[in-house]
């Protein structure tokens, strides 16, 4: 990696923590219906400078996740038109997530309908605290919780990205300890595939892509999140299912962890068929979006729907 920002100091690079709120697991066929930016500049705290609900230009689905109704976007704009404004926010940073694989998916998708073609360099809040051997993969929630970060379990795009920008601060520090200097340094840890993004570039400004500016969002900010035991049962099972569905490399121990998810909350076996059936079809449809499943994707199939049967259901039974 000779370009990019493989060679930057990570205390020196700003950070824009994303987080989005989606219609299901499989870009095209689901939207984006809420984004949140929190920006981290070096030396300074995180501050939210993005927040909007999207209209998806479809029905909405997964409101038992999200909370998230049709009414509530009818008014909001579509991802086109705040597409300026979100690379306004993230301009000249390297993006983080906690789970990247399944944003940076969306926003590669809405940007490019947007007419933005354009990798920027991004990596896992997730899979930073395995590098840094801080513990294994796990919820948003439950990181929060071993690293003292206050958290509302809420699926508010705002909330959730403020969250992963305080984890982000504890994982700094610990990159600071242990002499990691460089995003290239950073790499050198432990091989996964956002690690090549280091040779990218960040956004640059938005007119590059002849995008204007646009004010008319529609936020969620100051609306307090309803307390439903049966959403946040419902949204935990999902978040612990989508953690291990990030690579698909799915182990004994995960396959406990979610386990583990499910009997806490208590689902009925109607809810928990509707959740596998979406997982498996958003990791079908990924992999036959080429026509072709080779003999690798096909194993993995495998392993997903028996580790699905395992859970409770799987496509098949």
């Amino acid at each position: 990696m000779n370009s990019g920002i493989a060679t930057r100091r990570i205390t020196e690079m700003p950070v824009a923590v994303i987080d989005f709120e989606t219609t299901g697991l499989t870009p095209g066929f689901d939207r984006v219906v809420e984004v949140a930016v929190v920006r981290i500049d070096p030396g300074k705290s995180p501050r939210l400078v993005f927040d909007t609900l999207i209209n998806p230009c479809r029905p909405m689905a997964a409101t038992e996740v999200h909370g998230i109704s049709d009414a509530d976007v009818a008014s909001a704009p579509k991802f086109k038109d705040i597409a300026g404004e979100l690379l306004t926010a993230t301009q000249g940073c390297i993006l983080a997530a906690y789970n990247v694989y399944f944003d940076i998916r969306f926003l590669n998708y809405e940007l490019a309908n947007a007419g933005v073609m354009h990798q920027p360099p991004h990596f896992c809040l997730m899979y930073l605290r395995t590098m840094l051997g801080l513990g294994t993969r796990c919820k948003l929630e439950d990181a929060c919780r071993f690293h003292s970060v206050e958290f509302a379990s809420s699926h508010f795009a705002s909330q959730d990205a403020l969250a992963a920008s305080q984890l982000y601060a504890c994982y700094l520090s610990e990159i600071q300890r242990q002499g990691v200097a460089t995003f290239a340094d950073l790499a050198n840890l432990r091989t996964y595939k956002f690690n090549s993004s280091f040779g990218c570039s960040p956004f640059p400004d938005p007119t590059t892509f002849g995008l204007r500016r646009f004010d008319k969002l529609v936020s969620r900010a100051g609306v307090a999140a309803p307390v439903d035991p049966t959403r946040q049962a419902i949204a935990a099972y999902w978040d612990a299912l989508k953690t291990v569905l990030a690579d698909l490399e799915i182990t004994e121990e995960e396959l406990e962890y979610v386990a583990a998810e499910r009997a806490r909350g208590g689902l009925q076996e109607e809810q928990i068929r509707v959740i596998h059936a979406r997982a498996f079809v958003s990791v079908l449809s990924q992999f036959a979006a080429d026509r072709w499943i080779d003999d690798r994707e096909s194993r993995k199939l495998k392993r997903l729907n028996a580790c699905l049967a395992k859970l409770g259901w799987a496509p098949g039974m």
